[in-house]
């Protein structure tokens, strides 16, 4: 009875299957984790044929690189291990966080507290530079007395985008379009001529700013135009301060001990 079973159940399992490529498969399941059935329905034949094949392919250089032993080279090891505790992390937090939100009210209430800012645009020289290092050293310049925008045309990476115009100082630029809403906070609460501590920006870069000047731009400031700007900032904070308290918490059930000797220092 058990053989007749698996004989009429292996061709309803076979049926699933979109491409094989040799004991690797692509089910209809796994297709839909890909493209929602509400989305390939739209799709062509011709367009999802394509998207199979491009699957065989990418799948055929996969089993390649197993049978070649590529998994098991130490650097490999080592990106996948790397990945993996990411991806776990990454998972974890997310299912901690949970379904943490934030409300209009909380919205509203950050727009009326920065109001005035958001009247306002301000001018900056800026430095962009590649590394914290590079960034310390020029701000302890800047403060020594070296000339900012000098530094800027010499230092800072927007120069490589145009050498004929480095953009070492920007137009005036309104609240919601100069970085995150935390960078902005901080050039918002500078004084004119000051100079900003080293920020962490775009792509690993940081960024040092002057407030060259700050003048009013509007009579008034339009609620919904940042209301999603506000939000997306308010539940990234809480988000950072989440993970803050909660890996405090977890600390108290590892043992974390640090050893600098073998490192020579």
């Amino acid at each position: 009875m058990l053989v007749v079973l698996l004989f009429f159940a292996c061709p309803e399992k076979e049926a699933d299957v979109l491409v094989r490529v040799d004991g690797s498969t692509l089910t209809k399941a796994e297709f839909e984790k890909y493209i929602p059935e509400t989305e390939y329905q739209r799709l062509s034949v011709e367009q999802i044929r394509e998207f199979c094949q491009n699957w065989a392919e990418q799948e055929i250089v996969y089993l390649e690189a197993k049978k070649q032993g590529i998994d098991k080279e130490d650097s490999i090891r080592a990106v996948l291990e790397d990945y993996e505790k990411q991806l776990l992390t990454m998972g974890l937090v997310r299912r901690e966080f949970g379904a943490t939100s934030v409300t209009e009210t909380e919205v509203r209430e950050y727009f009326e507290n920065h109001k005035d800012e958001f009247l306002h645009a301000v001018r900056l020289g800026q430095i962009v530079l590649p590394s914290y290092e590079a960034a310390k050293t020029t701000l302890e310049e800047i403060k020594a007395g070296a000339d900012f925008v000098k530094l800027a045309r010499e230092r800072s990476l927007t120069r490589y985008e145009n050498p004929d115009d480095p953009r070492v100082i920007t137009d005036y630029l309104p609240r919601g379009m100069i970085a995150d809403y935390a960078i902005e906070e901080q050039i918002y609460a500078m004084e004119r001529g000051e100079v900003s501590d080293v920020i962490p920006y775009l792509q690993g870069t940081y960024l040092i700013v002057k407030l060259i000047d700050k003048k009013k731009m509007k009579s008034s400031a339009d609620f919904e135009e940042y209301k999603t700007g506000i939000h997306n900032y308010l539940l990234s904070k809480k988000y950072q301060d989440f993970l803050e308290v909660y890996v405090d918490s977890l600390k108290k059930e590892y043992e974390i001990k640090i050893n600098l000797s073998p490192l020579s220092l």
